[in-house]
């Protein structure tokens, strides 16, 4: 569903708020135009989730897992399709709300159990957030998550690594 911001989270806000301020007036922020130290403080909640156009379909693939998301599922996934990933039962839900990202170029946000390997449904919020190379066609999702009764450790510090090298392996040389 489209957010209504007030209600939520602060932090679904500040990222709203960030990545409108790095799109400068475009339609939307540049993947290009991130940096993993700005939001730092929630950066291990952080997915980006790539858009691929193939034979006429939109596919979605985890270029960058977060730790905590990681932690949740026990599993790192980065690099991976979506639709191998995601729980049969959450499935077409999540790859609703990204169709719906590549449709719209608005924000989209969720809340539902996810399943999770040996602790059944775990409250999950969301909310997935379009990026943009040319303005136009989305071709980056940021999804930022949220567990609200989920106590995960933190490796902050493997995330940003993590993120440096997959960012820096897109450099030319």
């Amino acid at each position: 569903m489209t957010a209504a911001f007030d209600t939520l989270d602060p932090r679904f806000t500040r990222m709203r708020d960030h990545l409108t301020a790095l799109a400068d007036g475009r339609r939307m922020a540049r993947r290009a135009d991130l940096d993993p130290q700005a939001f730092a403080d929630v950066l291990s909640y952080v997915n980006l989730i790539d858009v691929v156009l193939a034979d006429d379909a939109v596919r979605f693939r985890f270029r960058l897992v977060g730790t905590a998301q990681s932690a949740a599922a026990q599993l790192d996934y980065a690099g991976r399709w979506v639709d191998d990933v995601v729980d049969p039962a959450s499935r077409p839900r999540v790859l609703d709300d990204l169709t719906r990202v590549v449709a719209t170029c608005l924000p989209q946000y969720g809340r539902y159990g996810m399943p999770f390997p040996g602790r059944g449904f775990i409250d999950s919020e969301r909310m997935f957030y379009p990026l943009s190379a040319d303005g136009r066609m989305v071709d980056c999702i940021l999804a930022l998550h949220r567990y609200p009764d989920l106590p995960v450790a933190i490796a902050s510090d493997w995330h940003l690594d993590a993120w440096r090298r997959v960012t820096e392996a897109e450099q030319p040389a």
